[in-house]
């Protein structure tokens, strides 16, 4: 009996590492299906918001959001003083608890990004999730 075949007898799943990364454009107001791995429990959400110290009241703002549940996966924003001093600013890094195989429907408002990715593994499964959206 092959190792997969055992394991799954068991009721064990391996983990495996992955990631998934979708551009500012793939991400600017799109809603987007995405299944979680078999035995992932938790998704690392990253990606860094456009800002530009100098530039005068500049707001730029992005998040995710479950659309069935209204969880916010993450946000993040940037934003400027009429002189062009940074106010306040924050990238999305979030740990996100999931269902495993659960399929999510995701609204991306992130056209002021670098992109998003999503990452997951062994490692980030042993996180504290800062949003709970099981």
């Amino acid at each position: 009996m092959g190792l997969n075949r055992m394991m799954m007898k068991n009721g064990e799943v391996k983990v495996e590492d992955g990631s998934k990364y979708w551009t500012w454009n793939d991400a600017n107001n799109k809603t987007i299906s995405f299944t979680v791995p078999p035995g992932i429990k938790r998704i690392k959400v990253t990606s860094s918001i456009d800002g530009g110290e100098g530039d005068p009241d500049l707001s730029n703002y992005a998040n995710i959001k479950n659309t069935s549940t209204n969880k916010v996966w993450g946000e993040g924003w940037f934003y400027t003083t009429s002189e062009g001093e940074v106010d306040d600013a924050a990238d999305i890094d979030s740990i996100v608890g999931v269902t495993p195989n659960k399929t999510y429907r995701l609204l991306f408002n992130c056209y002021y990004t670098s992109g998003v990715t999503f990452s997951w593994g062994k490692a980030i499964n042993d996180m504290k999730p800062t949003v709970e959206d099981y």
